[in-house]
């Protein structure tokens, strides 16, 4: 197939290969050029398909070539405007295009209140087509091994895929606005990005055992979608996977999944947002824009893709001790932004984590044996921060720069980090926080629920710190300790720390 396919769940990745269409060089010299309704951009030896004039057209036929040029492609969404469009026919020389360059003809509006509905219903190839096939309406490369993309307005209320098809095509279903059930057989190996976007009146999806990674903006603003059914063990979910879908109220990340892309769940309905974090049960899945303390609740186990990307008021980033899951770019300071510290709890740091974090003076890590990628780029060196002017005579603005300071336990990674890469190294004092039992440093309501689960003899439940819950300091534990514990949460307002 040579239609621009992609099947991404980091947000960094899809952009790198998002600049790799496997088009021609479109930039190359070219000329264009008008032939009735049609607009090409002709160049030495192919010509594409830009625009189309007749908005008001019902049909159009695809011509194979422009003065003896074959036309191999399409590009610019051409029929964007030809809202009374039912039928395209392609021709035997069309190689390259992106389903929703072909399918459109209502421009993407998502979020405006104009509504215009679909109108391409059919698509037309002939049986000597080199690329291309349509099985019950919908459009396959030749082999029916990938599905290229169905027309919107075809009528179709439950999902119908070839037994042969293995991959879904990036943008297929775009706009299906008949669209309401998709059990996704298991003979499909692969979806590509943004294959649902868009399919408004989709309620329910059952994903298949053989689908493990949810790609970038899969079920993006599909807001009538309240039921998702994962039938094997999900290891990733995609940049804006399930943004904007409003009506998914009750959704619960699967224990198996690593990784979490950026804006994965963006305005959907299953966001608990407390103190400017977003949450997805165990997950963190970003933040609010003017968040100044971002102090990670415990029992998270992971955090998305960019979840403090850009927060320019943000002074302190706290992430807890179970944590585990990390996707890259997690805080990026801008220079504009405020001077910031990070303390960080975790047991690793990833390549890219704090990679960019330009506005941390100071990181911290509490982890004596935290497994630090090997990188001089993995903790920024310098801090750098620009603070406007109050007076608009003056030209030019303050600038802070300085050396990052890590702050870390004797003989730890953090120190010989440090050492290794020449950075400035703070020794921190060991510290004995009362009720830590779990040892993030932090005496909180996750202390007490661990101990009561200790106390119960639930299996593969260890302290980190046995001699933290004897608070009645007999040198034995029970259900004493765990009375004191609840009382003194209390009076501490649940929780207090030792930084």
């Amino acid at each position: 197939m040579r239609t621009n396919a992609v099947e991404t769940v980091s947000a960094t990745e899809h952009i790198m290969q998002n600049e790799e269409t496997g088009f021609p060089d479109l930039e190359a010299l070219h000329t264009e050029v008008t032939e009735g309704d049609f607009v090409f951009s002709v160049y030495d030896e192919f010509a594409f398909l830009t625009d189309f004039k007749d908005t008001k057209a019902a049909e159009v036929v695809i011509p194979d070539n422009i003065n003896g040029v074959p036309v191999v492609g399409i590009d610019q969404q051409p029929f964007g405007y030809c809202r009374e469009l039912t039928t395209i026919t392609l021709p035997d020389t069309l190689q390259y295009f992106r389903w929703n360059d072909l399918s459109c003809t209502t421009l993407l509006r998502l979020g405006s209140d104009e509504v215009v509905v679909p109108s391409v219903s059919k698509i037309v190839v002939s049986e000597t087509n080199p690329y291309y096939t349509v099985a019950d309406g919908i459009l396959y490369s030749k082999d029916m091994k990938t599905l290229i993309g169905c027309p919107p307005a075809i009528d179709m209320k439950e999902l119908k895929i070839s037994e042969e098809t293995e991959t879904i095509g990036d943008y297929a279903f775009v706009e299906c606005l008949g669209l309401e059930k998709a059990v996704i057989p298991s003979n499909i190996k692969h979806i590509n990005n943004n294959a649902f976007t868009a399919c408004i009146n989709l309620k329910s999806v059952a994903i298949p055992e053989s689908i493990t990674s949810i790609s970038g903006d899969t079920f993006y603003y599909c807001s009538s979608l309240s039921e998702v059914t994962f039938m094997g063990a999900a290891e990733k979910i995609g940049f804006g996977a399930f943004a904007e879908c409003t009506s998914l109220k009750n959704f619960t990340i699967p224990e198996t999944v690593t990784f979490v892309g950026a804006n994965a769940f963006e305005n959907a309905g299953c966001i608990e947002n407390e103190n400017g974090i977003h949450y997805v049960g165990g997950w963190v899945v970003g933040s609010d824009e003017d968040i100044s303390d971002a102090v990670i609740r415990d029992g998270v186990i992971g955090i998305a893709e960019m979840s403090f990307f850009s927060r320019e008021q943000l002074e302190l980033l706290d992430v807890t001790a179970s944590v585990k899951y990390m996707g890259d770019l997690l805080y990026t300071g801008l220079s504009g932004g405020k001077a910031s510290k990070i303390h960080h709890r975790s047991s690793y740091i990833g390549e890219k984590t704090y990679s960019t974090a330009k506005t941390s003076t100071d990181v911290y890590i509490y982890d004596p044996e935290c497994e630090i990628f090997d990188s001089e780029k993995t903790i920024p060196d310098k801090y750098k921060i620009v603070k406007e002017s109050e007076n608009i005579l003056e030209s030019e603005n303050e600038v802070l720069t300085g050396d990052v300071v890590i702050h870390g336990f004797k003989n730890s990674t953090a120190q010989a980090y440090a050492e290794k890469y020449n950075r400035q190294f703070e020794p921190m004092e060991e510290s004995f926080v009362r009720g830590d039992v779990n040892g993030d440093g932090l005496f909180s309501a996750a202390d007490m629920v661990l101990l009561q689960k200790w106390l119960l003899n639930v299996p593969n439940v260890e302290l980190a710190d046995w001699k933290a819950a004897d608070l009645l300091e007999n040198g034995q534990l029970d259900v004493y300790d765990l009375c004191q514990m609840r009382i003194e949460l209390i009076q501490n307002g649940e929780t207090k720390t030792t930084v």
